[in-house]
């Protein structure tokens, strides 16, 4: 959002820093609900619910016979146009409060606290632009070379399937901007894991803070693939045009929640090899000693002896237990189960639908 406030309620234009880009039009839209009074979430439904209600007005005015698979999609376009935007509104608060939750683990003072904030919350305004224009014309690409996205029983009606295609473009837009907000918030999150961030082993519920925003960004994409088959069953499921972009869609998933989290797990590798080596070096020196005692046969005072070689080794035993990606195995465990489940449903349709089919 292009409004960031600070801890002390102070926005950032206002501390006299330079932002290092100006925000982006979703940010811009996303100020402006944030200035409204309610809930934001009621303005984003609110949105949705006037785009549904324009198509169903259009065609109601043309007499197009309305059937369920015509109103699961237009209400899939309607839908996915807010909830993508209102989900990039609720990122942005998400990340916020996943920084203020890991502040005592980073290496940042307060200007460069502010400054990952805004770049937390806010994309650059023409990389967001192109980003969605490439969305855009990626419709135009695929199209060349397969069928337009079409409803067959709008086609006697202009007026109607010309609506439908251009909520279906703007859509496209808009995830284009979802796709770049998802690339950009994360890239941030990875460079704040590797560059700023105080490694405790013993102290990791800090870095667990992203990992919670980074599984939902991912469970959003699958979300988004997974409804659109849902809201359009005659779409062959079959075209290589259909399921290329959902098996990359679902990569890309996959890759958002490990990818921004991948150089913290490296430097707490590194860490965790640095206090297992040094504990294993002070380990071999007891066993040096155990064993110049049992040739001197010094064996009367080996009491302090055994109690050190006993917490050397429940030290490193801890250590090699301590996890070094930072989630918890819970929200690791839920994102698979929201990432296979509905995958596993759709390909056991298609094996039932080529079977009977056959």
């Amino acid at each position: 959002m292009a409004r960031v406030e600070t801890e002390g309620g102070a926005d950032t234009a206002s501390q006299g820093d330079t932002r290092p880009y100006s925000p982006s039009w979703v940010d811009h839209l996303g100020d402006w609900v944030e200035r409204r009074p309610g809930l934001s979430w009621s303005y984003y439904l609110g949105t949705g619910v006037v785009l549904l209600s324009i198509q169903a007005i259009v065609l109601w005015v043309e007499g197009v016979p309305i059937s369920g698979t015509t109103w699961k999609a237009l209400a899939y376009l309607a839908a996915a146009i807010v909830y993508m935007l209102g989900l990039i509104h609720h990122l942005d608060k998400r990340a916020v409060t996943a920084l203020v939750t890991m502040r005592p683990a980073l290496k940042a003072d307060e200007q460069e606290h502010r400054r990952m904030r805004y770049q937390l919350t806010n994309l650059p305004a023409l990389a967001t632009l192109l980003a969605s224009l490439a969305a855009f014309a990626f419709v135009f690409v695929t199209e060349a070379v397969g069928t337009p996205y079409r409803l067959d029983a709008l086609a006697p009606f202009p007026v109607s399937a010309n609506l439908l295609r251009i909520f279906y473009l703007i859509c496209w837009f808009v995830f284009g901007t979802f796709l770049y907000h998802t690339i950009h918030q994360l890239r941030v999150i990875n460079h704040i894991y590797t560059y700023h961030t105080r490694i405790d082993l013993f102290r990791a519920k800090p870095l667990y803070a992203f990992s919670n925003l980074a599984a939902l960004t991912a469970g959003s994409l699958a979300m988004i693939s997974y409804g659109w088959f849902l809201a359009n069953p005659w779409i062959d499921q079959t075209d290589p045009l259909v399921l290329i972009p959902m098996f990359f869609l679902s990569l890309f998933a996959v890759v958002a929640f490990v990818w921004p989290q991948m150089g913290i797990h490296r430097i707490q590798v590194a860490e965790k090899e640095r206090l297992l080596d040094e504990a294993s070096q002070r380990f071999e020196a007891a066993i040096n000693e155990l064993h110049r005692r049992m040739d001197d046969g010094e064996l009367e005072e080996m009491t302090e002896l055994n109690m050190a070689m006993a917490s050397l080794e429940i030290e490193m035993n801890a250590l090699r237990k301590t996890p070094t990606w930072p989630w918890e195995p819970e929200v690791l465990q839920l994102l698979v189960t929201a990432l296979a489940l509905p995958l596993g449903l759709w390909l056991i349709q298609l094996i039932l639908q080529r079977t009977l089919g056959q």
